[in-house]
């Protein structure tokens, strides 16, 4: 019995070590009549993407964001750790967490891909964030 409870115990263990992201800025896109876009207020600050660094790595292809305007939205990245079980970034190799933070009124696009894209062309998905007032 104990040989089994510590065989599980090392596989949640290597299972929190895995790679992974967590896009948390799907939850925040809203579809209107006009716009397919994520709507801001000016000083509001959100999570956008949560990447955990760990096994195997993520071999020439790493997770980012980024702002085509950050005088309107800007994008700011921070090392961090989850305490919270299978839970991006993880607790054995940390990662980081991107916040979406509106700055002024006015339109921004948030390009999503490799961070190490070498043109704006390159990245996967485009999301357009409006900042107004409510």
């Amino acid at each position: 019995m104990k040989i089994k409870t510590l065989n599980f115990i090392f596989l949640v263990l290597l299972l929190q070590g895995c790679a992974g992201t967590r896009h948390s800025y799907e939850k925040l896109v809203e579809e209107t009549d006009k716009d397919t876009a994520i709507f801001m207020s000016v000083g509001e600050s959100t999570e956008v993407l949560a990447v955990g660094n760990g096994f195997p790595g993520w071999w020439g292809y790493y997770p980012a964001i980024t702002s085509t305007s950050p005088t309107v939205a800007s994008v700011k990245c921070r090392d961090s750790r989850s305490f919270i079980p299978f839970r991006e970034p993880g607790i054995i190799f940390g990662g980081e967490i991107c916040d979406l933070t509106a700055n002024e009124n006015g339109e921004s696009f948030l390009l999503f891909g490799n961070k190490w894209n070498l043109g704006e062309e390159a990245y996967d998905v485009k999301i357009k964030v409006i900042v107004a007032p409510r």
